[in-house]
């Protein structure tokens, strides 16, 4: 299993029953193939960096966003899964973009059973030479 984060920017006008919807799924998807979601963070509503483009107009005509609505996803799955949630997201016409990151912390090097890809191996070989 991989440890991902997912960023995900929708649309400001956006309601609270499309995102819980939006959640619920690829949370779903997740648990029902042997994952964990490990954590949601909703981080409001900011202004992006630039003028996003949406697939579709909403009802006002709007197609051109200068506010967006991020929230993060910590889950841990395999890259299948991940796949599919990247999927779930495409389809999703609320969603402006996403972005899924490979979350490594230290512990992630002590786990490697590859001897050359482990930097504190490394370390403790060097010092035997």
């Amino acid at each position: 299993m991989v440890f991902y984060e997912c960023v995900v920017t929708t649309r400001n006008t956006t309601n609270f029953v499309q995102l819980t919807n939006l959640v619920k799924s690829i949370s779903h998807k997740v648990v029902g193939n042997g994952g964990l979601v490990r954590s949601i963070q909703n981080h409001g509503i900011r202004n992006l960096p630039q003028r996003f483009k949406a697939k579709y107009a909403d009802r006002e005509g709007n197609r051109y966003y200068q506010k967006g609505r991020f929230f993060s996803i910590y889950y841990d799955a395999n890259p299948k899964i991940q796949k599919e949630v990247d999927s779930i997201l495409k389809m999703d016409e609320q969603v402006l973009r996403n972005t899924h990151l490979k979350v490594r912390n230290k512990l992630w090097y002590v786990n490697i059973a590859k001897e050359d890809k482990n930097p504190y191996i490394q370390k403790v070989m060097d010092m035997e030479k």
